[in-house]
């Protein structure tokens, strides 16, 4: 049996995440966290504005 599928996170959660992620290359002290939490924002900033995205952060697929 096959588990439903979840339905995609609000904007506001991508936004939130990327916020963190940004927090937390900011504290982190070695240079490999810095980049680790900085490509993890771009990923969240990717799924809120990315290409198969609008201007909301909302899927444009339909």
């Amino acid at each position: 049996m096959m588990p439903e599928s979840q339905p995609a996170p609000e904007p506001l959660y991508w936004s939130h995440r990327a916020e963190q992620e940004l927090e937390n290359a900011q504290r982190a002290k070695h240079p490999a966290a810095v980049k680790a939490h900085y490509l993890l924002a771009g990923y969240y900033l990717d799924r809120l504005y990315g290409p198969d995205s609008d201007a909301n952060g909302t899927d444009s697929k339909g």
